[in-house]
């Protein structure tokens, strides 16, 4: 039984290479809501520019259309490439987007892994990380600040890479001061802030990484809000072990291909850090990456993981790669029929 583990739905939207992209956006809308109506408890949208990794780059636009689709679940970036944003207008989106969810809005943060989408976006690589820090900021500060003052509030902010002068703040956070964040990728961060945050690697190794989250926690949580820790897992459940671990392995190799189609592009060959271990599926499953299995093999899994991984929540990711929407759909069902009714 996995009674108190909860479980979220990671989407990047990576183009299958032969269904139209407004069709596949409502394959994915769809997938959305099946994941709110068997019980998830969080939708995550990644953001990527410029690869096939993701055909949804306007990761508002998206979370907008998940939101009208949905009801429950929590509606999340993960994340907001920060350094790409005016942030001003960031802040006016994500109040919108907190309002039309009726605050099931959570924020995630980050300067991203892709070097490349950064150059091409005329972003620095040495400026990447103080820009997100700044622009997030500049973000908490303008929803701390309409929170304490209240709509028509003057806004003034003097950064290195952005400034405001007295800009009237005529819009606000539904949830007060600000929504749940997310900082994935820096555990250390993430603990010092108290905001949630996604745990990689095996099983075994995740209780050493919550203790040392534990041990950084900051008492005082970001907004008042109680941090998640989740870990990511893509996973694709079929009938029959063998049908799963053939689907997997060519969907992880289309996964790869995408990722790191622009650092072979812009000669940034190899990349240093990227998830798809550049398509060694050996590894992908070693480090329980990447999960495949029949309905049993999958329950027994995450009955194990609930016993010793620390974690009450796991985010999977059923769509990745070139997997069909019908192969997704099968995933959806078998876990819904097998670990999330548990």
């Amino acid at each position: 039984m996995t009674a108190n583990l909860q479980f979220g739905l990671f989407d990047q939207l990576e183009n299958d290479g032969s269904t139209p992209i407004g069709t596949q956006y409502q394959e994915h809308l769809e997938l959305a809501r099946m994941a709110d109506q068997a019980g998830f408890s969080h939708w995550f949208k990644s953001e990527h520019h410029h690869v096939p990794l993701d055909i949804a780059p306007s990761i508002n636009v998206f979370l907008s259309a998940v939101i009208q689709e949905t009801s429950k679940m929590r509606i999340s970036s993960l994340v907001h490439l920060l350094p790409f944003y005016e942030p001003m207008r960031l802040y006016e989106e994500l109040c919108m987007l907190d309002h039309l969810s009726d605050g099931r809005l959570d924020i995630g943060f980050g300067k991203g892994i892709s070097p490349p989408e950064q150059i091409l976006w005329g972003v620095p690589r040495d400026e990447a990380a103080a820009r997100t820090e700044e622009a997030l900021d500049y973000i908490l500060s303008a929803m701390t600040l309409v929170a304490k003052e209240g709509l028509g509030c003057l806004f003034s902010y003097d950064g290195t890479y952005w400034s405001a002068t007295e800009h009237p703040l005529e819009i606000s956070p539904f949830q007060q001061p600000h929504p749940p964040l997310w900082r994935p990728g820096t555990l250390a961060t993430a603990a010092q802030m108290g905001v949630s945050t996604i745990i990689p690697g095996p099983m075994n190794s995740i209780p050493e990484n919550v203790e040392a989250y534990r041990e950084q926690q900051n008492p005082d949580a970001a907004g008042g809000h109680t941090p998640i820790l989740s870990t990511l897992r893509r996973i694709v459940v079929a009938p029959t072990e063998a049908e799963a671990v053939t689907i997997a392995e060519r969907a992880w190799a289309t996964f790869d291909a995408n990722l790191t189609k622009l650092f072979r592009e812009y000669d940034l060959w190899p990349p240093t850090m990227v998830p798809s271990f550049l398509g060694d599926t050996e590894k992908a499953f070693a480090t329980e990456s990447l999960l495949a299995g029949s309905p049993a093999q999958v329950a027994e899994y995450f009955e194990r993981f609930e016993e010793e991984s620390g974690l009450t929540h796991v985010t999977l990711c059923p769509a990745f790669g070139n997997i069909t929407t019908d192969e997704a759909r099968t995933t959806l069902d078998l876990l819904g029929d097998v670990v999330i009714a548990a």
